[in-house]
């Protein structure tokens, strides 16, 4: 029999459940993990923001996780961690296919868009391999003397006699009877309280449609050889298009690439569902190579590719919007990425996930054992829900825009004006920061995300929207986020190609 007693339970010890515990423990109460398998195991999940970096660097700093700084740059992993997979990621790229036809460069780069968000390899952001990211973290739980209990299947949390869970269960053959004060799920889609609790998931309100179908792939040339082998105009490029959380925008869908320093490939498709519905009768192989034979010059690109040992096959799920209605409760909470999810689209996950853990851990490090408890935990139920809203407008509208690109262009830098502007208000106001994510809190930005919103909507009735209607939309994103686009977004001289656009990084 394993009995454990503890202030907070943490379901889940992917990335942010191993956080939490670390945290939990240099606030000062005693945390027990639990996962009902083991590490390492393949997940997505795997690009990071400078957002992420920055809100990381606070929280090492904040509990005192010095061994987790190097995990902020791709210059610092590489030097301390060689051994934790990752990737180099410099920014976003985007490239416009058309079905049935090899991918013609544009002069003026009309079908293209990079957009630089780190300085210069030493301090750019990363492509995480989850297994070993999530290994990595669960070690270090390990290493602070925490309990760990994995491969432990947990039923249903029962009400103890004292006011606090009762968590029983297996670890193996093994019964486990966990008590605690309070849970924290990190289980993300897993959603063991949502399930345990009868937890209302509603995506009705969420505009975003989508599903996907993935994998870890192998011997994926890079697509910075297949547009030079094309003509294309690659000296013009701000950095190497692969480094970079790669879009791959087609016809009601987009193909995502991360590609990772040990020759391993992270790649899918996301799907409109309204476009694109999902055929039970149609396997993950025969879609996946469906696609590709519709664009040549992906089929090009994945001609030596095979799927990677791990996970060792393609992934298919339905659509991948969550939406939990309850967040919180008197001694529960969930974290973003199991309260709700919208679409990998902007890289937000990571990010959002950081976010909510700091602003959790506050309200614990502050009000654990206080009256305005509670309140302070509604105040965070509220900040997750409005955060997740405005990711889905902004995500939702990029959807709407994928067969105009010059729409996509235009409407995708209210995502990197909202997250320049959340990265400059962080590092102005340091250590006291308490803004949400993407300024989804500024009602301002999310007025102009309405309006913006509004102006797009008749273009999209059109059959095809003239070159004078996308210069005009262009022109009026440019005049609405003029008071948060401190980087030179929408600048008609860039050609698509917008150099360093982060506010940097702090300074010690």
């Amino acid at each position: 029999m394993i009995e454990v007693a503890a202030d907070i339970a943490i379901l889940g010890s992917g990335f942010a459940g191993s956080l939490t515990t670390l945290i939990v423990d240099r606030i000062g109460l005693t945390p027990v993990l639990i996962d009902r398998a083991r590490h390492p195991r393949f997940a997505i999940g795997e690009s990071s923001t400078p957002i992420a970096n920055l809100v990381l660097e606070d929280l090492a700093r904040r509990y005192q996780l010095p061994r987790l700084l190097p995990l902020t740059a791709y210059g610092s992993w590489q030097a301390t961690y060689p051994s934790v997979g990752c990737g180099l990621k410099r920014g976003f790229s985007f490239f416009k296919h058309e079905v049935g036809q090899t991918f013609v460069p544009d002069a003026a780069h009309a079908n293209e868009l990079l957009v630089t968000a780190s300085s210069d390899d030493e301090h750019s952001d990363t492509q995480w391999l989850r297994s070993d990211v999530d290994r990595f973290l669960v070690r270090e739980v390990e290493r602070a003397g925490l309990r760990v209990l994995d491969e432990t299947d947990i039923a249903a949390p029962e009400v103890g006699d004292t006011g606090g869970w009762i968590l029983r269960g297996h670890r193996g053959a093994t019964p486990v009877s966990v008590t605690a004060r309070f849970l924290i799920d990190a289980t993300g889609a897993g959603g063991f309280l949502p399930r345990s609790l009868g937890l209302t998931d509603d995506v009705s309100s969420v505009r975003t449609r989508s599903r996907a179908l993935y994998s870890h792939f192998v011997g994926v040339e890079p697509w910075h050889d297949q547009l030079t082998a094309l003509g294309g105009r690659v000296a013009d490029h701000p950095f190497r298009c692969d480094d970079a959380a790669q879009h791959h925008v087609l016809d009601g869908a987009w193909l995502w690439m991360l590609r990772f320093n040990n020759g391993v490939t992270s790649a899918g498709l996301t799907i409109d569902d309204r476009r694109h519905p999902y055929d039970p009768s149609v396997t993950s192989d025969q879609e996946w190579n469906g696609w590709l034979d519709r664009y040549p010059s992906l089929a090009s690109q994945f001609r030596h590719a095979t799927v990677a040992s791990t996970p060792g096959t393609l992934r298919r799920t339905g659509r991948l919007q969550r939406h939990v209605t309850d967040i919180v409760g008197r001694q529960w909470a969930l974290l973003p990425h199991t309260a709700g999810f919208v679409d990998p689209l902007l890289s937000t996950g990571i990010a959002h996930t950081l976010c909510g853990i700091e602003r959790l851990m506050h309200v614990v490090a502050h009000c654990w054992g206080d009256k305005n408890f509670e309140s302070e935990l509604k105040r965070y139920e509220a900040a997750v829900r409005t955060e997740l809203t405005l990711v889905d407008e902004l995500v939702s509208g990029c959807y709407d825009s994928f067969g105009r690109f010059g729409l996509l262009t235009a409407y995708s830098m209210l995502y990197f004006a909202a997250a320049t502007s959340y990265e400059r208000r962080r590092l102005a106001d340091n250590d006291a920061f308490h803004g949400l994510f993407l300024c989804a809190d500024d009602g301002a930005f999310r007025q102009v995300v309405r309006d913006v919103r509004a102006q797009l909507a008749p273009l999209l009735d059109e059959h095809a929207p003239s070159p004078t209607q996308i210069t005009d939309f262009e022109r009026m994103v440019e005049r609405s986020i003029a008071p948060f686009n401190h980087v030179g977004l929408c600048d008609a001289n860039a050609g698509n190609m917008y150099r360093y656009t982060g506010a940097g990084r702090r300074r010690d």
